[in-house]
């Protein structure tokens, strides 16, 4: 039997962001999101709408051939295409050892960044991967979505 482990994850809130628990079937997602008060201008101007927490588990895969695709991405297009964005994604830390990437895809009318393993990793091993959705609008980053992603690697591949 595999030992498993309670590590506490440490979740950050900016100020002007509410808390909402997202739960999922293998996963739980906190979720952040930006809710100004009316005089609070710094608040307003920052361009991050929200901040999102998860973890993800994963073996240490011993054949490892090609990338495995670890986690989607969803991004929330406006209704009008006049404000049509272009989605940026990005991993802006964590990435120490080069292990991760993301690609953009359009998967059933949305935007989908895919973050991929794409070296073998051998575990024990964890690593928070800081993701970023820029929302670009006429070359500018209009707004953006944080997601900190707690990844754990087994020593074990089953």
């Amino acid at each position: 039997m595999v030992p498993f482990v309670t590590v506490p994850v440490e979740l950050v809130q900016p100020p002007g962001l509410q808390t909402k628990w997202l739960h999922q079937e293998k996963t739980d997602t906190v979720r952040c999101i930006k809710s100004c008060r009316p005089s609070d201008i710094s608040c307003m101007l920052d361009l991050v709408h929200t901040v999102s927490y998860t973890v993800v588990s994963l073996p240490t895969f011993r054949e490892f051939a090609h990338p495995e695709e670890i986690i989607f991405l969803r991004a929330v297009m406006p209704a009008h295409p006049a404000n049509h964005a272009d989605i940026i994604f990005d991993i802006t830390e964590g990435n120490l050892r080069d292990s991760f990437d993301i690609v953009k895809r359009y998967m059933d009318g949305m935007t989908v960044g895919v973050v991929r393993q794409v070296r073998p990793i051998v575990g024990p091993f964890h690593a928070v991967l800081k993701l970023e959705m820029n929302y670009v609008l006429g070359g500018v980053v209009n707004h953006r979505n944080i997601v900190n992603v707690h990844i754990f690697v087994s020593e074990y591949w089953f």
